[in-house]
């Protein structure tokens, strides 16, 4: 099996994927099966959310590189800025993001790790990264440290789906879709993703999910 290198504390599983793909219906119906079974488990949203990063956006509107936001989606805050400056910029951008994902995975993920719960992750930095690289402003670098600072999860499940099915579900462009599919895949690649089909049988795709989470965690206890 393609499991990340055990945890001392607590058991961490992940969902990524493209929006629409159905990362949150799979997380809370795992969640639900592992606590019939008896497991204490917290379910924990963990996309980026901007602490630090609040000022970078604030400074980025400003000069008027960041002119595009919407909810719950990630758009590049120095998207309109001129590519010399952007890159230096995006050293500082993608420190903030880091410090913030560092603060967000202290207040919400490693409490519960540490009580040696199941914590079932609906996204995570992997979310993040995809982002990054799609608007050109990752770097090797930041891939590599962020991935050595956080948690690394025991079993990290990539939903994939074909982008004209996505895009049904989410109305984004074909264009974006197939550009974040291309990106998750690869990073399914380097970090050992199982990838699900979520096109396929929702609750074929739920078992396999399930059988592959509790031999992870049995895994992980031995």
């Amino acid at each position: 099996m393609r499991v990340a290198e055990p945890m001392k504390k607590g058991h961490l599983i992940c969902f990524t994927g493209v929006d629409g793909s159905g990362k949150t219906s799979h997380a809370k119906s795992l969640l639900s099966h592992l606590e019939t079974k008896g497991y204490t488990c917290k379910y924990v949203w963990g996309a980026s959310r901007p602490v630090l990063s609040f000022y970078f956006l604030i400074f980025a509107k400003l000069l008027g590189y960041w002119k595009e936001t919407k909810k719950n989606v990630y758009t590049d805050p120095l998207e309109y800025a001129p590519k010399k400056l952007a890159e230096k910029l995006g050293r500082f951008w993608r420190l903030f993001v880091f410090v913030d994902f560092q603060i967000r995975v202290a207040a919400k993920i490693r409490p519960y790790l540490v009580i040696k719960e199941i914590v079932v992750l609906d996204r995570y930095f992997y979310d993040l990264l995809m982002d990054l690289d799609v608007s050109k402003t990752s770097s090797e670098e930041f891939v590599r440290r962020i991935s050595e600072a956080l948690p690394r999860p025991q079993v990290t499940f990539l939903l994939d789906a074909p982008p004209d099915l996505t895009a049904q579900r989410r109305g984004f462009s074909l264009q974006d879709l197939k550009a974040k599919r291309e990106t998750f895949l690869q990073m399914g690649e380097r970090f050992q993703f199982y990838v699900v089909d979520s096109s396929q049988d929702f609750e074929a795709n739920q078992q396999r999910i399930r059988d592959l989470t509790l031999a992870a965690i049995e895994k992980n206890s031995s």
